[in-house]
């Protein structure tokens, strides 16, 4: 993904669970497909490195051949059942490409039982060589005017939803970390409150995705994030995952308001990172939001597509959560979460936090909105978040 200067990445856990790989195989020896080593892109089981050639199946066909292999050789897991959060969240993060406006899109999201509009990203500007205290950080979201910023905080309040600025985020984060590691951390929250005071944010959400930079430097801004925007009634989130979690701070972890787990590789997946931070991390429940994707990747994660891209190359895609022999990106599996899944998700996401998905132009339209099956399936409501951060 990018913005104006900057190359976003959401960064995702890379280790494909075993029995995701088993479902590969199978698939591969049911349709026999082979393209090439560089169409097979799945990379994670022998059949995939095969090199006869063979007819590749109609996109209509694709789908319930896997469907029947995955059910056959791996069932659903069965996770701990805990009674559902009486106030989950549902948190949306909102990017726009280079040349996309937010007010061009204000009236157009659907707010049903959004609790939190996570605005993406907030940073300042990169440093003229060594970061000083002299040096430039005034905040802004990238290609958005005030103007647009505040078109889309209005709609959002009047819908009774939470605006928080996300600061960071994959590529961008290295915007924030060139300052706390020249031991700027205060300096740089006070220009951020400055930027959530002037468009009426209700907090700030912390997306730094480099294990490199999350040493001491993070703990102190951290420290520095929530000794500002807590007496002023802000809330303080991150954006965290499992393979991020040995380089950050024990102590930063549990300071946020709450966290939003990015876990977009499977269901088993989700389950391992819930129980990672429920139980590993010790968070409470209700203070850890599920992340669900709107997009599907490649089994390397070299290559994204929104699942609104996924849906029109596979008119069937909606049925399963993987797909690929077809006309998008020369044939490419891309493995995601189909409405089946997305639905079990987002009542696994309620026995803990709720749940968060990246990104709400990712949706496809009706009839086979994700948005839709996380609306359906999701038991919260504006008034049960008063007094939930």
């Amino acid at each position: 993904m990018k913005a104006v200067g900057i190359t976003y990445e959401r960064k995702r856990v890379k280790p494909m669970p075993v029995c995701l790989k088993k479902r590969l195989d199978s698939h591969c020896r049911a349709m026999a497909v082979i393209v090439t080593t560089t169409a097979l892109a799945i990379g994670v089981s022998g059949c995939a490195q095969k090199k006869a050639a063979a007819t590749i199946p109609a996109p209509a066909a694709t789908a319930p051949t896997l469907a029947a292999a995955s059910a056959a050789e791996c069932p659903p897991a069965t996770p701990q059942a805990f009674p559902p959060n009486p106030t989950p969240r549902l948190v949306e993060y909102f990017f726009l490409d280079k040349g996309k406006h937010y007010a061009d899109y204000a009236k157009q999201i659907n707010f049903t039982k959004m609790t939190h509009l996570n605005l993406a990203f907030g940073v300042p500007p990169k440093c003229e060589g060594i970061c000083t205290a002299s040096s430039d950080m005034t905040f802004s979201i990238q290609g958005q005017s005030d103007a647009d910023i505040a078109a889309i905080v209005t709609v959002a309040h009047a819908a009774g939803v939470k605006v928080i600025l996300s600061v960071g985020g994959g590529g961008g984060d290295q915007r924030i970390i060139q300052f706390y590691n020249a031991g700027l951390s205060a300096e740089l929250v006070n220009s951020l409150d400055k930027f959530v005071a002037a468009h009426g944010f209700e907090g700030v959400d912390l997306d730094i995705e480099d294990p490199a930079n999350m040493g001491a430097p993070f703990a102190t801004f951290v420290n520095a994030l929530i000794a500002n925007f807590h007496p002023e009634g802000k809330i303080v989130t991150a954006a965290v995952a499992k393979y991020l979690q040995s380089s950050m701070p024990d102590a930063s972890l549990r300071q946020f308001d709450f966290i939003n787990v990015m876990s977009y590789s499977s269901y088993d997946e989700a389950l391992s990172s819930l129980k990672f931070y429920s139980v590993d991390e010790k968070i409470a429940r209700d203070k850890i939001v599920l992340g669900v994707p709107f997009f599907g990747s490649t089994a390397d994660d070299s290559k994204e597509e929104s699942y609104q891209a996924i849906l029109a190359a596979y008119p069937n895609a909606w049925k399963v959560d993987l797909v690929g022999g077809g006309p998008l990106d020369d044939g490419q599996a891309f493995r995601y979460a189909g409405e089946a899944t997305m639905a079990r998700e987002t009542q696994l996401g309620e026995q803990y936090g709720g749940v968060m998905l990246w990104s709400i132009l990712g949706d496809a339209p009706a009839p086979h909105s994700l948005l839709t099956v996380i609306q359906n399936n999701l038991n919260t409501s504006h008034a049960a978040q008063a007094g939930n951060p």
